[in-house]
């Protein structure tokens, strides 16, 4: 970890450059910290991260989602200086007979977002400057981790510190949010250089990026706004014809009715015509 350490002080240098340039920082390993327990005119920050672990005795790997880094951070006005002192609560194997605690390796891109969150919490508690503290930019993870958390290998649960026993975590993918623009090395954030002018809340407030709204898909369009249904109906005239149910009643219907009457007049005149012929034939035939 001491070689690690390296790499934490370069990226958290840069990064507190470009928000307060000329200021002296440091940033030390110290595994004595305790939550809560700070000196006077210290303050605090914790962070429950992804990391990943091997065992020194059997050289297993695994992985985690709440690996807890406490830092405890202090500026000092009259010097000017500023202190971060950091404790990386460790885990064990668990399957391994008594194993120790192993330090976890984070890739280059998690210590940015890490410090990044960090260098936020410095400018917002050490320096009490005005802006809008964004949330925690979350660290990627490389593996979908399911199961409880291993509390009994936890050295932060084991201490009553852990994020377990009162955030309630989750090892589900964390959802993509606006990252802050600030100067992340090897990481994925867009970077935006501040000038010397510029001072560090104006560069933390300018520092949100808003979500981007996709161009509009021809497939899907917006919808329309319906039209009213007041200013639009038609008014439409309906035609309802009675039927008869019973033969009475279509006799009377066709009684009723001047087209029907006259042609059953016209039938039996016919009719009458056809019998007095008939008659008249007979009448011959038989004579």
């Amino acid at each position: 970890m001491h070689q690690h350490m390296k790499v934490w002080n370069q990226m958290f240098q840069e990064l507190i450059q470009e928000v307060k340039p000329g200021h002296i920082w440091t940033l030390k390993l110290d595994e004595n910290l305790i939550p809560n327990n700070l000196q006077p005119g210290w303050t605090q920050y914790q962070q429950w991260v992804f990391a990943r672990f091997q065992c020194s005795l059997c050289f297993r790997s695994w992985a985690s989602s709440q690996v807890h880094i406490l830092f405890h951070m202090y500026w000092s006005k009259r010097e000017p200086k500023g202190q971060v002192k950091m404790r990386i609560f460790a885990q064990r194997c668990r399957k391994c007979c008594q194993p120790p605690f192993e330090i976890p390796e984070f890739t280059e891109q998690n210590i940015a977002r890490i410090l990044t969150n960090l260098v936020f919490r410095i400018l917002k508690k050490c320096y009490r400057e005005k802006f809008e503290l964004p949330k925690d930019i979350p660290t990627v993870k490389d593996i979908y981790l399911e199961g409880p958390h291993d509390v009994d290998n936890c050295e932060a649960c084991l201490q009553g510190f852990c994020a377990q026993s009162g955030l309630g975590l989750t090892t589900q993918p964390p959802k993509s949010l606006a990252l802050p623009r600030i100067s992340l090395p090897t990481s994925e954030t867009p970077i935006i250089k501040p000038s010397a002018t510029e001072s560090s809340a104006t560069v933390i407030r300018n520092a949100r990026v808003e979500k981007r709204k996709g161009p509009p898909n021809p497939w899907f369009p917006e919808p329309t706004r319906a039209p009213s249904l007041r200013a639009h109906t038609n008014h439409r005239v309906e035609t309802r014809i009675q039927i008869p149910h019973s033969s009475e009643n279509v006799y009377s219907c066709v009684a009723q009715n001047p087209k029907y009457r006259k042609a059953g007049f016209c039938c039996s005149l016919i009719i009458l015509i056809l019998i007095i012929v008939v008659v008249v034939i007979v009448v011959k035939i038989y004579v």
